[in-house]
């Protein structure tokens, strides 16, 4: 071998040794990368180190959006990361004040400006008026819901983030955590007037919204290509969908919006695009595994897993309902549960939860748990319970989750990864939200039956669940899926993002004094 062969040999060595560990040990990998960095900036470790603020020295602003199963989601998150050391700012709207400020020591709550919940009650009684599922009621929700409420949520940003400005200069880091839905953060990322966070993190609690090669739209009713065309196909689809009646006036409302608030740009992005792409971070609910595959992922997409169970305790315990023992006496004698749930949106519980109870009336080796969500059963007109079923308003989900077999429900994403963590198969319905490419996510990894229908028959939801009952296929991929889920930990997750955040803010903020 010559002697140049020999020394392009030996300077592959490195970057080979550097490549494998980064495969198989990417933690120690990114420790190394952290390390070397400042070396390569021509400035010592210890120098960086003096400039990162501590957890406890590290304040947070969390945004959540003012409707329960964004609410709580949010504030799940908030406290894990109080429980790690981090002061919060904790925003959301009035109606959530009394839980919000009662959350974490470490938590102070600021409300929101505008309506205390998400929209007012003629605002609901327009929407509940309008045909259920349909474009024209989604759209009037998207606009009176999330494009209506940001000049509120954005001043009421701003104001947060004077305080901050205020008390601690340019000493700290700003760092804004927000509900993907709460839209205040877009003029500040697109240009208006004010203070924008040193890093912005959107918080996602539904399946990935943005542009991809390798999928249809976000609310196309369609499983992606995988043909030689795919591209192709797929790029026409996101042309007409931009051009699509209710895409495009969404649009042109949040588009209009943003000019008023000082946000003036050339082209705006599409929303549901630009609510996952503007952001620095895209911190986001579940696992890739629960994905179309995507050869155009971001990197800066974090997946965090699951929503960690409450802890049980003697408050739930106090409200269970009265049948609640019958759970383990159906267990024992080897009977299946099945739980069905309507949803905090689409709240008709004709659509799904009476033809569930209707389905599955006649099977006796099978204890159906039924949760109204929105009203108390005695409420709900016409409603007679078959001896196989009991019913609640609320039922504490981990508590009653262990229990389940099958869990049937319209495609709530939150819902879905709950039970998918747990290891249990779905049968779902809907169409409303983001409740399309969740339920075809179900159909696609084979954890469940999709029904494709906002009100499925009888017939259709007792084939299903007898089907999911039946065949192990679903159970095993459920359980697969669990085994992926326990590779996350969402603690982990985020304070991962935002120590290297902060690592990469004092190198950013040691080279402008430099």
């Amino acid at each position: 071998m010559s002697f140049p062969q020999r020394l392009l040999s030996l300077a592959l060595v490195p970057i080979i040794a550097l490549l494998v560990l980064q495969i198989l040990s990417p933690n120690v990998f990114q420790n190394a990368h952290t390390f070397l960095q400042p070396y390569i900036s021509s400035t010592s470790p210890r120098h960086h180190k003096d400039l990162i603020p501590s957890r406890f020295e590290t304040p947070l602003i969390v945004s959540a959006f003012p409707h329960w199963s964004h609410y709580e989601k949010i504030a799940k998150i908030a406290v894990i990361l109080a429980d790690l050391g981090y002061p919060i700012t904790f925003i959301t709207g009035r109606i959530f004040e009394k839980e919000a400020s009662n959350l974490h020591p470490n938590i102070t709550y600021y409300p929101l400006l505008g309506k205390a919940d998400k929209i007012t009650e003629e605002e609901f009684q327009t929407f509940i008026s309008l045909p259920s599922g349909s474009e024209e009621a989604e759209l009037y929700l998207q606009k009176v819901a999330l494009v209506d409420n940001m000049p509120a949520t954005h001043e009421t940003l701003q104001q947060v983030f004077q305080k901050f400005r205020g008390r601690y200069g340019v000493k700290k880091p700003l760092l804004s955590f927000f509900d993907i839905v709460v839209m205040g953060h877009l003029p500040i990322l697109l240009g208006a007037p004010g203070i924008k966070p040193d890093v912005s993190f959107a918080v996602s609690c539904h399946p990935l919204s943005i542009d991809s090669n390798d999928t249809y739209p976000f609310h196309v009713d369609k499983l992606p290509e995988t043909g030689p065309d795919a591209k192709r196909i797929h790029w026409r689809a996101y042309q007409d969908r931009h051009q699509h009646y209710r895409t495009r006036e969404l649009d042109l409302y949040l588009w209009k919006k943003l000019q008023n608030l000082g946000a003036v740009q050339d082209t705006y992005p599409s929303m549901l695009h630009a609510m996952g792409t503007l952001p620095d971070h895209l911190m986001t609910l579940g696992i890739p595994e629960f994905e179309y595959p995507r050869s155009d992922l971001r990197k800066n997409i974090h997946y965090f897993g699951a929503l960690q169970a409450a802890q049980i305790d003697s408050a739930q315990e106090d409200i269970l309902p009265l049948w609640w023992d019958d759970l383990a006496i159906a267990k024992q004698e080897g009977k299946k549960i099945v739980a069905v749930s309507q949803g905090t949106v689409a709240t008709n519980l004709n659509d799904l939860l009476i033809p569930t109870l209707k389905a599955l009336e006649d099977r006796k080796d099978v204890l159906v748990i039924a949760s109204t969500v929105v009203v108390e059963p005695s409420e709900v007109p016409g409603l007679i319970l078959p001896a196989n079923a009991r019913a609640a308003k609320f039922v504490p989900y981990n508590l009653l989750l262990p229990y389940i077999d099958v869990l049937v429900n319209n495609g709530g994403y939150g819902a879905v990864m709950t039970a998918l963590d747990l290891g249990i198969p779905l049968v779902v319905a809907g169409t409303g939200q983001d409740k399309i490419l969740t339920n075809n996510l179900v159909q696609w990894t084979g954890v469940g039956i999709n029904l494709r229908n906002l009100t499925p028959s009888v017939e259709a939801i007792r084939d299903g669940v007898c089907k999911v009952l039946d065949d192990g296929t679903y159970k095993s991929k459920a359980v697969q899926m669990s085994k992926d889920f326990e590779k996350y930990n969402l603690g982990e997750v985020f304070d991962r993002v935002i120590q290297q955040a902060l690592k990469d803010w004092a190198i950013g903020n040691d080279k402008v004094h430099e």
